[in-house]
């Protein structure tokens, strides 16, 4: 087909399409004659029509925005999430070709498990003078603590991925190997799922090949890896945490291989068996599918300064009591120096040459391969000779901004810590930027210990960018991704993770199997989710009570709501005095801009942050429909115009709030199973709204505003229960009613009484040891609380109310400002923090 003469031209978005020169593109043979395999998806395009085509690829954003599948870790509200940068045409390969790379690839995963093993084991590769000594025993990333141990089927290295890039001549090259936890597997598959969607009929047709056959090996290998082979085996993904960039992958590949996703602080070694901190107690686990780097894995053993694994990990795994993937130390190998001598190791191990070989390596550390990189640096890209995953990419960008000059003073003075490796010129592809333009590829195959061999996944990460850039540094920049597509010539056999099991599973409801660290994310997303709400009422009928006609009318309310707003820390508390109100600039004024100021702890933007942070957390607990209205809170609570905010923007952005928390409120009740995890995330819900209804009351009622009438309206209203109020009383507002329907009403799902009522529900339904004798301390707690509003003659409260005798009322809300807290506080000690042992599982209730 001839690209720039093609009949439909003008729907050709491939038109005027020209490869760089000197490089090898993956879809063009010369500007006008395509490669055999992209005659197919180019005919596609054409007949897809570029209107069609850019709708498809708006679709597929739109899911990833959504979804909010991203790379870079939330850490602050100012560090948000960089959205996933993915192409919307797919790299693609002949399975022939693809089958070449992978049997490569498996040969060059075991050598790697081979030299793994040997470093850590009798070292004869060091004895026999194929390596030299000074390379392993001064790497930072050499764990002495784990040397000379046997490990579950000789294997150290159970996860592989391989950057490949492909020379002009059309041969492929290995430019690293990462060995210590292979990142991308997850956004591989996110980058299948979205690109096969927006080309169903030509992934159907091109017969393109699963990934699931690699995440089914995945899981048969991690099952594999427990002790004692059990048969359901715990196994889970240790993470990070959110501040990784890679914690949102991490999430992902948990809910898809269906592990439970946890971070250092989440598990603890009994006896040398790992356990993880559950509600429950300490139960066992299996397998850790590891995503953090070996040194941060053990503070006791191996980095004393790192705070992110988990003390006696390593002697856990010396001791046979838990599987991890991969083992400690096998990032070892992810260093340039070890590139310079993958031949040799190849002869010394497995009696052959490497059949993809490895792009052009010198460690400096030998003489004659540091006079070479001396003689030759304008021609190479000179590294650290030692890498530590996610801590190379800086020094590595600084190297190569340095003059030759100082970069050669600088490999003089310490020759071993620097490597060298010779430029390759990477394949081109096409990319959608608007218009088809050409960027330089790289490529992430994955490989999977199998039996005796590896499994390579029939697809891989593709990356592109305008640079000659290393793969990380592509990624950090952000930019593009593509899907790989392995192209069959025959149908592909339909595969699932989905698969009956030989022995019959015991039938359950729920359990206590909760981690102790998500419980009390939950909790206080909960907590984030109701003071959002209460703060949204609060602000909608302040402002409405500021702007249009009833500014004039509103004389009684707005102090009253002035004061709730300063007890929530949204304004100065200058604003609820009547005497410092005049002296201070108008509220009208202050007020918007203090509603979506992030700077401030208190207010309402900060808020729906913080909600957004905790829900990041914990999406891996939570419905994607539940996730994606918590994103969309988050991303709509904005201003207009940005810099410049009015009543206006804070009336239409709480309504717009209130709306969205709505909609949560309807998929908890009648889509979340009622697990601990709904208990938490309702026993957060629960002490927030409580906490609301008695400052609510507090403030309005304490002194009684004289003119009470329009004062009862405005509580009812902030309260949402003005509807429920007028249909019993009509228009006749009596401060007993009020009351009543606030404090004591039990079928007033917003009254305080009902709050009490389902606090201890939730509490009586925590796991708890049943042999021991009493309640405990947060039953206590909750029923002391339920009882004194139920105890509470509210007729009585309410006239000697109105004759000014407060202390009743009073009295009862320093009762519960005190006991509320200890009720959270309570729980908290029981539940969310673990330092001893637990009964065994069977003595706990799983209610």
């Amino acid at each position: 087909m001839n690209v720039s003469t093609h009949p439909l031209s003008v729907n050709n978005i491939f038109q005027g399409y020209a490869p760089p020169g000197g490089v090898f593109d993956e879809f063009m043979m010369d500007a006008t004659q395509p490669r055999p395999h992209s005659k197919l998806f180019l005919d596609a395009v054409v007949k897809i029509g570029r209107d069609e085509f850019e709708h498809r690829w708006q679709q597929a954003q739109r899911t990833v925005q959504a979804n909010d599948f991203a790379y870079s870790g939330y850490v602050t509200p100012e560090d948000k999430p960089r959205p996933w940068e993915l192409d919307a045409i797919p790299f693609l390969i002949s399975a022939d070709e693809w089958n070449q790379v992978s049997t490569a690839l498996e040969q060059r995963a075991q050598l790697l498990n081979l030299i793994l093993k040997d470093l850590y084991g009798k070292q004869s590769l060091l004895k026999e003078g194929v390596l030299p000594p000074e390379l392993v025993f001064s790497h930072p990333g050499f764990l002495r603590a784990y040397q000379r141990e046997d490990l579950p089927n000789d294997r150290f290295l159970h996860f592989y991925a391989a950057d490949l890039a492909r020379a002009p001549n059309g041969e492929w090259w290995v430019l690293a190997d990462r060995t210590e936890a292979a990142s991308g597997i997850g956004f591989a598959l996110e980058n299948r799922i979205l690109t096969s969607r927006m080309f169903p009929d030509l992934f159907q047709q091109y017969h393109v090949e699963r990934l699931a056959p690699f995440f089914i090996a995945a899981q048969e290998t991690l099952h594999n890896l427990a002790p004692q082979r059990q048969e359901n085996p715990r196994v889970v993904l240790l993470s990070h945490g959110p501040t990784s960039p890679n914690y949102f992958e991490d999430a992902y590949l948990a809910r898809y291989l269906g592990y439970t996703l946890v971070e250092g602080g989440d598990l603890a070694v009994r006896k040398n068996q790992v356990m993880l901190k559950t509600l429950g107690g300490l139960i066992p686990v299996d397998v850790i599918f590891r995503r953090q780097n070996s040194s941060d894995c053990d503070a006791l053993e191996l980095d004393a300064s790192s705070s992110l694994g988990v003390a006696g990990l390593t002697q856990a795994a010396r001791s046979g009591q838990v599987g991890i993937a991969n083992a400690l130390g096998s990032g070892l190998l992810e260093s340039a120096a070890f590139m310079a001598f993958m031949p040799r190791l190849s002869q010394s191990l497995l009696g052959k040459d490497l059949l993809i070989p490895g792009v052009a390596s010198w460690w400096c550390g030998l003489p004659d391969q540091l006079n070479y990189v001396l003689k030759n640096l304008e021609k190479l890209i000179i590294q650290p000779a030692f890498r530590i995953r996610g801590k190379d990419t800086p020094s590595l960008e600084s190297l190569n901004q340095m003059s030759p000059k100082k970069l050669t003073e600088l490999i003089k003075a310490n020759p071993k810590q620097f490597a060298a490796q010779e430029k390759v010129m990477r394949s081109s592809v096409p990319v959608w930027r608007g218009k088809i333009q050409p960027a330089h590829l790289a490529l992430r195959a994955y490989a999977v210990a199998s039996g005796d061999s590896y499994t390579v996944m029939r697809g891989a990460l593709a990356r592109t960018s305008s640079a000659l850039d290393p793969l990380e540094v592509s990624i950090r920049k952000g930019e593009g991704s593509k899907d790989a597509w392995v192209l069959s010539d025959s149908p592909v056999e339909h595969v699932t993770l989905l698969k009956e099991q030989g022995r019959t599973i015991k039938l359950r409801r729920s359990g206590s199997e909760l981690p102790s660290r998500a419980a009390d994310n939950i909790f206080w997303l909960g907590r984030h989710l109701e003071r959002a709400e209460a703060l949204a009422r609060l602000l909608r009928a302040a402002v409405n009570r500021m702007s249009g006609e009833t500014r004039f009318t509103s004389d009684v309310e707005l102090p009253v709501l002035l004061r709730c707003l300063a007890d929530q820390g949204q304004i100065e508390p200058g604003y609820a005095i009547d005497k410092m109100r005049n002296q201070m600039p108008p509220i009208e004024h202050v007020l918007p801009t203090s509603v979506f100021d992030k700077t401030q702890s208190a207010s309402l933007r900060s808020v729906i942050g913080e909600l957004f942070r905790l829900g990041s957390i914990v999406r891996d607990r939570i419905s994607l429909d539940t996730w994606r209205i918590i994103r969309r809170i988050d991303k709509g609570f904005l201003p207009e115009r940005f810099g410049v905010t009015n009543l206006a923007d804070v009336l239409t952005k709480t309504d717009d709030l209130i709306t969205e928390l709505s909609a949560f409120s309807g998929i908890i009740m009648e889509s979340m199973t009622r697990t601990q995890a709904f208990r938490f995330l309702e026993l957060g819900r629960r002490v927030e709204r409580s906490f609301q209804i008695i400052s609510l009351v507090k403030n309005c009622f304490i002194p009684m505003p004289e003119a009470q009438g329009p004062i009862f309206e405005t509580v009812l209203e902030v309260a949402d229960s003005l509807m429920t109020y007028r249909s019993r009383y009509l228009a006749n507002l009596q401060l007993a009613a009020v009351l009543d329907l606030l404090l004591t009403d039990e079928t007033n799902p917003r009254s305080l009484v009902f709050q009490f009522m389902q606090l201890s529900k939730h509490v009586e339904r925590l796991p708890r040891n049943h042999e021991q004798p009493g309640y405990t301390a947060e039953q206590r707690l909750a029923m002391t609380l339920l009882h004194s509003v139920r105890m509470l003659d509210i007729q009585e409260a309410a006239e000697a109310h109105s004759l000014g005798d407060y202390e009743p009322l009073e009295r009862l809300i320093e009762t519960w400002e005190f006991q509320l807290p200890k009720l959270s506080e309570a729980i908290s000690h029981r539940y969310l923090v673990h330092a001893v042992p637990s009964h065994q599982l069977s003595d706990i209730s799983p209610q």
